[in-house]
């Protein structure tokens, strides 16, 4: 997977930027089709910001959005949140099965 990390309004310390590599990397796990992933860091008054975009093989690219007082928080929000968008559009773990509350039930006529 190719990884870039850029800034904008801020300075990025060495070691946001190899925890993020490692966060990233790890995002794998959940979809092997992940191509491609672009993190930008930013900064406001107070808050730090991070928006990551995932390039899916296949599909939409998938966002990301944290925030909060430290660039670390802000990442950590951003992974949370592209974890449960991933988890969510796993094709490999749906079951083919129906749900229980799913199935066709016929009327009985008495």
């Amino acid at each position: 997977m190719e990884i870039s990390i850029n800034a904008r309004h801020c300075s990025v310390p060495e070691s946001i930027r190899n925890q993020s590599l490692i966060r990233l990397q790890r995002l794998l796990r959940f979809s092997p089709m992940v191509l491609s992933a672009t993190a930008v860091f930013s900064a406001e008054a107070t808050t730090k910001l991070l928006d990551i975009r995932l390039t899916v093989k296949g599909g939409a690219p998938i966002l990301g959005r944290g925030q909060g007082p430290t660039l670390r928080t802000a990442l950590d929000r951003a992974v949370a949140r592209l974890e449960t968008q991933l988890k969510r559009h796993n094709p490999r773990h749906r079951s083919r099965r129906p749900r229980p509350d799913q199935v066709f039930r016929r009327a009985t006529t008495a």
